[in-house]
This record gives C-alpha cells, structure tokens and sequence, in this order.
C-alpha cells in the first residue's frame, strides 16, 4: 500500500522517521522530499502522488496551521 504524507516542512525530521518507519513494516510512504526533485512541478508531482496513494495520512502539529499546503492537502485527502 502507497500512503501519502500531507505535513508541515517544519516536521519534516519526525515525518521521515515515521515514513521510514512505515517502510521497514512494507508501506511505501509518498514524502515530498523523497518524490519532488529539484525543477519538477511541485502540483503535478503532488497530484500523481495522490492519485497512486491508497491512504492519506495528514500529519498534526503546532506548525500545521502555518502551512499552506498542509491545508489545502487537508481537503484532498
């Protein structure tokens, strides 16, 4: 199973242990550090990662509500 990480860049460190968590029990874990390389479009790499994504997992810190993105993700998943 693909499952998408929606989260602040100010968590980053803690979503990347979970996501390396999550693989090391077989679940592919979509982080944009891991699927956006320099010059992609950022939307169309988020919108594919979704689409292939069978879960959304929207991570919840002090630092979600500063994010833009982690709001609008919110409402995709």
């Amino acid at each position: 199973m693909r499952v998408f990480i929606s989260h602040s860049s100010k968590d980053k460190p803690a979503v990347l242990e979970l996501a390396t968590a999550l693989a090391a029990h077989g679940i592919d874990a979509w982080v944009d550090s891991w699927e956006i390389a320099l010059g992609d479009d950022i939307v169309a790499r988020i919108n594919a990662g979704l689409e292939a994504a069978g879960a959304g997992l929207l991570v919840l810190s002090e630092h979600t509500r500063e994010s833009r993105w982690v709001e609008a993700l919110s409402r995709a998943i």
